[in-house]
């Protein structure tokens, strides 16, 4: 079901502990549809529009750092009544989800990052200023996907369109610059949370070396890999990805003797 609180346009599928789950820079709630109906029996499941769709309003001065987006989850937190609830995201959604539980940590049950940024991600561009072509975008986007038939004409229509608006791809640019340049790695070490790391094994954006440095740096944390799968894995495995993370649930949160800081 589509609904919309404080002007945030948000998923919202079944009842029980809440799951908040954060799509990525090209994404939108609609990426999370799978693991809604997965989980929605069991769990009440959000996925929230963060403010990076484009709009009129999407400014390249509108956007300071990722910060900026932490804060509009807590808003969606305030407004849809969540007091504590497990946060996840894919991509720069990921990067959101470890800022919101290192800056909200009362808050939060449990962690859940696939292919996420905050520590490295590789440029679809190389770095340089490409001419955008239908072409250009399709080569790209199936970099994004192991299996080239997630990138539809629809799918290429919709970013060649988005590429088209200059005003647009200033304010991508600018998300793109803030999140490369806030790496988290010094910050892991204070997440204590049960974490589950879901990564495709045939990721190319975020490979599975980066999964692995999470790893190391988050004290309860678990690495699971899905083959034949690439930076989306909710997309490309949507069942293996929930039947996992339905696991991963199951297990209840020790509790502790005071809050991790």
């Amino acid at each position: 079901m589509t609904l919309v609180t404080e002007n945030i346009r948000f998923l919202e599928r079944g009842r029980g502990e809440p799951i908040v789950l954060l799509h990525g820079l090209f994404g939108s709630p609609e990426n999370w549809n799978p693991i809604l109906a997965e989980l929605s029996d069991e769990f009440r499941v959000l996925a929230p529009q963060l403010p990076l769709d484009r709009q009129p309003a999407r400014q390249p001065h509108s956007f300071q750092s990722i910060h900026q987006l932490t804060d509009h989850v807590k808003r969606f937190f305030d407004s849809a009544g969540i007091d504590r609830a497990t946060i996840g995201g894919n991509s720069l959604g990921g990067q959101v989800a470890i800022d919101f539980c290192l800056r909200y940590p009362e808050r939060v049950e449990r962690l859940i990052i696939t292919g996420s940024a905050g520590l490295f991600e590789r440029s679809l561009s190389g770095g340089s200023v490409p001419k955008v072509t239908r072409e250009f975008v399709r080569e790209k986007a199936c970099e994004v996907f192991y299996d080239p038939r997630y990138v539809t004409e629809d799918l290429v229509d919709e970013v060649l369109e988005m590429l088209m608006d200059r005003t647009y791809v200033r304010f991508l640019i600018r998300v793109a610059k803030a999140t490369r340049d806030y790496n988290v790695k010094g910050e892991l070490e204070k997440l204590k949370l049960p974490t589950l790391i879901l990564w495709g094994r045939d990721d190319r954006i975020t490979p599975p070396i980066v999964a692995e440095e999470f790893k190391e740096h988050l004290a309860n944390a678990r690495l699971v890999f899905l083959d034949r799968c690439g930076h989306t894995p909710p997309i490309e495995q949507p069942e293996a990805f929930s039947r996992i993370l339905r696991d991963f649930l199951s297990n209840p949160v020790p509790s502790l003797s005071s809050p991790s800081v």
